[in-house]
């Protein structure tokens, strides 16, 4: 009985033994990191290691600032000499066009036989000053009322004549704010000579009205310029070897081939392949280093290892 007891220690520790290292191998054969993968690079297991080859666009960018300024200012002068009568409005007042600002009592009316004159908006916006006040006398083209238009803002920006000609005029734009707030415009024109002190050209942007940002405000802009639309591909994918340069290629018999390319120029992470690449060609998006001519590329069988499965030369296969 004794001896029966030890034999059942023995047999639960090996099953206890079996069923640890079965669990550690996740179940399947040589179990443990997957095939294929570099160690630490877990976020890019996902991703399939081959590319086909698409057109897109690219550019690089310059940035220009300036301070958002209404698109409309007009300044209000006085129609004829008097008396300002009475002022209908005060800084800050939004108004409409053809709303009455201020009414005047004409010098020669000592008898007040006419009616005051009145001062009338010439457009919609915001009063930003008022240069007169109520019984002072005035003089016919004297300002007194300025109104701000709310129709929208314009910025003018410089620009250098090596980037002044690479810009699309009437293209689409976006600025930021510091404080981070977006307002989306055009550029509505570049000037046709330069200040000719500085070298410098002039644009000019159009913003449409916003409660986002305010007049005066400080706003950057990119601009796109050096647009190329081609086969770009990542630029670490690119072997140079003995002054040329690769892309390792996947022909439709699923092996790798090292094709040799020319380059364009360099868009950030991307470059421009001139020649060699055709779209919806596949291509290597990321290296080992262990790359090498005729072997399967990523994912397809090894025609040179034998199956497992398969019985070799002269087995039985029992």
């Amino acid at each position: 009985m004794k001896n029966v007891a030890i034999v059942a220690v023995i047999l639960a520790g090996l099953l206890a033994a079996v069923s640890g290292i079965t669990q550690q191998g996740g179940g399947r054969p040589g179990g443990g990191a997957g095939s294929g993968g570099n160690p630490g690079q877990s976020g890019a297991a996902g991703a399939s290691p081959i590319a086909a080859a698409q057109v897109s666009e690219q550019f690089h960018s310059i940035t220009v600032g300036g301070r958002l300024e209404p698109q409309s200012r007009i300044v209000h002068k006085i129609s004829t000499g008097g008396y300002v009568q009475a002022v209908f409005v005060r800084e800050g007042q939004l108004v409409q066009v053809g709303q009455e600002l201020l009414s005047i009592k004409r010098k020669d009316d000592v008898m007040d036989l006419y009616k005051p004159v009145p001062l009338n908006a010439r457009i919609s916006g915001r009063v930003s000053e008022v240069l007169v006040q109520a019984e002072a006398e005035v003089n016919a083209g004297e300002s007194a009322v300025v109104i701000l238009g709310t129709e929208g803002y314009l910025l003018e920006a410089n620009v250098s004549d090596k980037d002044a000609f690479r810009i699309d005029v009437g293209q689409s734009v976006t600025g930021r704010t510091a404080g981070g707030n977006a307002i989306s415009g055009i550029l509505l024109s570049r000037s046709a000579e330069p200040d000719y002190s500085t070298g410098l050209f002039e644009l000019a942007f159009q913003f449409p009205n916003s409660q986002r940002v305010s007049i005066g405000e400080f706003v950057l802009i990119d601009l796109p310029i050096d647009r190329v639309r081609g086969l770009f591909v990542p630029r670490d994918v690119v072997v140079r070897r003995y002054g040329k340069f690769f892309l390792w290629m996947v022909t439709d018999a699923q092996v790798l081939e090292a094709r040799e390319v020319t380059l364009g120029p360099v868009f950030g992470d991307l470059v421009l392949i001139r020649e060699g690449l055709r779209p919806g060609e596949r291509y290597l998006r990321r290296l080992t280093g262990r790359e090498r001519e005729g072997a399967p590329a990523p994912g397809a069988p090894d025609a040179r290892t034998p199956d497992a499965r398969t019985p070799a030369a002269g087995s039985s296969g029992r």
